[in-house]
């Protein structure tokens, strides 16, 4: 199988990433689960610096952002124990 066919395959099962800054996530992702009773989930990545990443997912799309402290603007519904962003 070629590279870009194992590229594809990927991203038809990840969705699209689409990192946002915290403000714009904290308003979309608040208002999605408001509306749509989207899942939340919140965990940390990075090795030597480590950064809280939350996400949610609304039509194949999965929004993100990363933030050196918590987002406590915003309700987490699913903390989980070991998150990896692969982009």
């Amino acid at each position: 199988m070629s590279t870009t066919a194992v590229v594809a395959i990927a991203v038809r099962a990840a969705g699209t990433l689409v990192e946002l800054d915290p403000e714009q996530f904290s308003k979309i992702a608040t208002r999605l689960q408001q509306e749509n009773g989207a899942l939340i989930i919140h965990g940390q990545t990075g090795v030597i610096q480590k950064k809280d990443t939350y996400l949610v997912g609304n039509q194949g799309i999965i929004l993100y952002c990363k933030n050196t402290g918590t987002l406590t603007s915003i309700k987490i519904d699913i903390e989980a124990k070991q998150l990896s962003i692969l982009v």
